[in-house]
């Protein structure tokens, strides 16, 4: 059972968002301002542990970490420093399990049978003296995603401390105007 789960976690996956973005179309009421407002009022104190919980794991199925910061945000806009220590750490221990282990889900096979000139392309790039804009760069960037150099980071060896800080100056930034534009909302959605 679980070499079928790792064989197909991406399929699995796929099919949950598919099944809930349906859902939502065809029951749109569901996802109101109301709705969103009742919801996040009547959360609890676990709200907080299931949020640490899904930011420290949403890398290993390539979720980018955008909607979780803009969702902490909102959902808990009087812990605005803490939604972004927690951001910035999920962002860091993701960076380090997808390093590690870039064989999970098969994304190692998948980007060299797919791409395999940009990869080696970039794992020249990775050795060079410029590795440290390349990534950071890349990490700042919103529409490419940080995973996805960590994933190349991790099959070229680079060392982790070579990725990481890199990876935080990009990141720092977008995590802050991500929370700020996840408060503004929540302001709103509280109206």
């Amino acid at each position: 059972m679980l070499a079928y789960l790792h064989r197909h976690i991406n399929s699995i996956w796929l099919l949950l968002a598919s099944v809930g973005l349906g859902l939502l179309f065809v029951f749109p009421d569901w996802i109101t301002r109301d709705s969103i407002a009742a919801y996040l009022d009547g959360l609890a104190s676990g709200a907080l542990l299931a949020y640490i919980l899904i930011c420290m794991t949403r890398s290993l199925l390539m979720i980018p970490v955008t909607p979780f910061v803009l969702a902490g945000a909102i959902t808990f806009p009087n812990l605005l420093i803490l939604v972004f220590a927690i951001s910035i750490t999920g962002i860091a221990v993701g960076a380090f399990l997808i390093y590690s282990f870039p064989a999970f889900g098969g994304y190692d096979r998948l980007l060299e049978e797919k791409y395999p000139a940009k990869i080696a392309l970039l794992k020249e790039k990775m050795h060079g003296q410029h590795s440290f804009l390349i990534i950071a760069g890349w990490s700042f960037f919103p529409l490419v995603p940080t995973d996805l150099i960590c994933y190349v980071a991790g099959i070229a060896r680079l060392p982790f401390r070579k990725v990481v800080w890199p990876l935080m100056v990009g990141e720092i930034p977008l995590v802050t105007i991500y929370t700020f534009i996840g408060s503004e909302f929540g302001d709103w959605l509280r109206l």
